[in-house]
């Protein structure tokens, strides 16, 4: 999260910021937050530089984030990768059904599934003086987790159970939900795999989904099957281009008997694909996905894939957040909601035991 040094100073007529002292000194706000609030926590010579800077800028903290937990501000602060798509709405929709009414208000932003974005979110909402925080996955950028664990503020992380976690978590496993899926797979009797899957740069920044590669692969390797044929997909929300991608994968490898898509956006986008090109599915090929969103019910054949309950991940997150804000305890730490294999016409039934 570093960044270059700016000589950049705010206009005459405006007050100076704290991302003003970041960028004077090429660091992330977060990093100027702690050298003012935790100095304890920042290298010297880094906490000398960006006193120096405030000195020079005029930089006036906000003296009311002294007070920052001695009252509340009745915010809690939810991030999520984006809602371009139904994939987290019902999940934000849960969290917003359950503090309707609490006096607690939502403050959602979206990352863009950038860790940076991330923190700079965070960072936001705790100078917004936020009682609790709510995010998605527990992969953050390295500055992040410290950073909250040392402003005492609850955070849940959704979606991902997996740890080191930062404080409490609701969500499933992401390597049982690939595990899943392929265990279906070998079931209906596929034994040359496909896999059309984020890149590997996107499976570093994106740790769900590198566990539920994992969960895959360990399946087929428990069915003593080849490892799958892989394909990339650069932007693994764009159906459009991701079912060409998969569709040309399929041509390039007729061997191919049923491909698995990283997500069930890409599914979808495979089987309009398909029926575009002509081709009988799951005749030609078998097609699942990861996700259940409403438009993979809606296409024909339905796409197989794993439903996960984003509505009751929202809820029980806001639920465990008001809990500790209201009791300062919760029963459990982690929640494992689970997840369902659902079965549609884009896969041929499973085998008779």
């Amino acid at each position: 999260m570093t960044r270059r040094p700016s000589s950049s100073k705010p206009t005459s007529n405006s007050r100076a910021t704290l991302a003003d002292v970041a960028r004077h000194v090429g660091v992330s706000a977060m990093t100027v937050s702690r050298a003012m609030s935790q100095p304890d926590t920042v290298a010297k010579a880094t906490r000398d530089r960006i006193m120096a800077a405030v000195k020079k800028l005029g930089y006036l903290p906000n003296m009311a984030a002294g007070t920052l937990r001695s009252s509340q501000s009745f915010i809690i602060g939810g991030v999520v990768p984006t809602l371009g798509f139904s994939i987290f709405g019902d999940t934000v929709q849960g969290i917003s059904d359950v503090l309707n009414g609490s006096g607690y208000q939502l403050i959602l932003g979206c990352s863009g599934y950038s860790l940076e974005n991330e923190a700079g979110l965070v960072t936001a909402l705790i100078g917004r003086q936020a009682d609790g925080i709510i995010l998605t996955g527990t992969l953050h950028s390295p500055e992040l987790v410290p950073y909250l664990r040392g402003s005492g503020i609850p955070t849940v992380e959704m979606w991902d159970i997996s740890e080191p976690r930062v404080d409490m978590a609701v969500g499933f496993s992401n390597f049982d939900l690939g595990r899943e899926i392929g265990r279906h797979l070998v079931a209906c009797g596929y034994r040359r795999l496909g896999y059309v899957a984020g890149t590997p740069e996107h499976e570093k920044r994106e740790k769900r989904a590198a566990a539920r590669s994992r969960g895959f692969l360990a399946a087929v390797r428990e069915a003593g099957l080849a490892p799958p044929v892989r394909a990339s997909v650069p932007d693994p929300l764009d159906m459009e281009q991701g079912g060409v991608i998969a569709a040309d994968f399929v041509e390039a490898h007729p061997e191919i008997d049923a491909l698995l898509c990283i997500n069930e956006i890409v599914g979808v986008g495979t089987l309009y694909e398909a029926q575009r090109r002509g081709w009988k599915i799951p005749e030609k090929v078998g097609i699942a996905g990861m996700g259940d969103a409403n438009i993979a019910h809606l296409v024909h054949p339905g796409l197989t894939t794993i439903h996960i309950p984003g509505y009751k991940i929202g809820q029980l997150s806001a639920e465990m957040m008001l809990a500790r804000l209201s009791e300062g305890q919760v029963k459990r730490r982690a929640i494992d909601v689970g997840f369902d294999l659902v079965v549609r016409g884009s896969t041929r039934p499973a085998l008779q035991a």
